[in-house]
């Protein structure tokens, strides 16, 4: 019976993955040129001008393609990134309220999500580090020598994994995203549990709201330091610390914030379209996998 519960709660914590990696792969496709433009507007120069000259330049140089510069590797990292995320979260989440028996309050939900990220860095950092390069490098630039310098040398390999250590800030941000969606959520569905019969997922307009306004708290209160973070990822700075004394140092604090609204418009539309995704498919990929 042990033996057979384990099983149930390991075959359950794998349908929470895989409907994580279905959510991460859609919302990082349709938000991609959103990431292209964001990575360009923090990793360029001020005196390049504003979103309209980059997009402009982009389409001269290379077209509509420009805005989807490795979007295969983005889309690969963030489903497996995703699948193992919620897997993780989902499994601490579970602990916490054997361990507690109670809910998860929202710091402890906290708490599971900046953990659980941190789990995935190692795994997710080569190929991230590889798609901003790709997508702050100029139209002339040969790919394939920045894919081979990033995953086939040791320098690119340490470079990226060196850039990883930002995210022990940038965590807080699917901390918070999680606990925030999780607890409204949790809201929701007592709210509609008074009219109808108790449901475990939200309907797509509601996620998708929801997910929206999760993604955009989140974003705005560690973004100076995910700016920082792209800025090392470009090789424009040491480190993420680094880059942000950088930029405050030689521009102003208002420069850190420079291209929030592009990663706003990104994080938001990813993190929204992913939710109503995971909230959509979750009950057919646990009719699939648990029967």
């Amino acid at each position: 019976a042990a033996a057979a519960g384990a099983a149930a709660v390991a075959m359950e914590l794998l349908a929470e993955g895989l409907t994580g990696g279905v959510g991460g792969l859609v919302g990082r496709a349709v938000a991609f040129p959103f990431d292209t433009l964001k990575v360009k507007l923090a990793t360029g120069d001020s005196g390049k001008g504003g979103l309209a000259i980059i997009v402009r330049r982009t389409l001269q140089e290379e077209g509509p393609l420009g805005f989807y510069r490795g979007v295969i590797f983005s889309v690969a990292e963030a489903m497996y990134q995703k699948s193992l995320y919620v897997l993780v979260y989902a499994f601490l989440k579970d602990f916490y309220k054997k361990l507690a028996r109670r809910e998860p309050t929202i710091l402890a939900s906290l708490l599971c999500g900046y953990f659980s990220d941190l789990f995935c860095v190692p795994f997710s950092m080569p190929i991230e580090a590889m798609v901003v390069q790709l997508q702050s490098a100029a139209a002339n630039v040969s790919r394939s020598a920045i894919i081979k310098r990033s995953l086939f040398t040791y320098e690119g390999l340490s470079t990226s994994l060196k850039s990883g250590r930002a995210y022990l800030v940038l965590s807080l941000k699917a901390g918070l995203e999680f606990a925030i969606f999780d607890k409204c959520k949790a809201l929701l569905l007592r709210m509609r549990s008074s009219e109808q019969s108790m449901g475990v997922d939200l309907a797509p307009a509601s996620a998708f709201g929801l997910g929206a306004m999760a993604r955009a708290i989140a974003t705005a209160v560690v973004y100076p330091y995910a700016r920082g973070k792209a800025l090392s990822q470009a090789q424009l700075a040491p480190s993420a610390y680094a880059a942000v004394l950088q930029v405050l140092r030689n521009e102003g604090a208002p420069a850190l914030y420079r291209g929030l609204s592009m990663e706003l418009s990104r994080g938001v539309t990813q993190a929204a379209v992913m939710f109503m995704v995971m909230e959509r498919v979750r009950s057919a990929i646990k009719d699939l996998i648990l029967g």
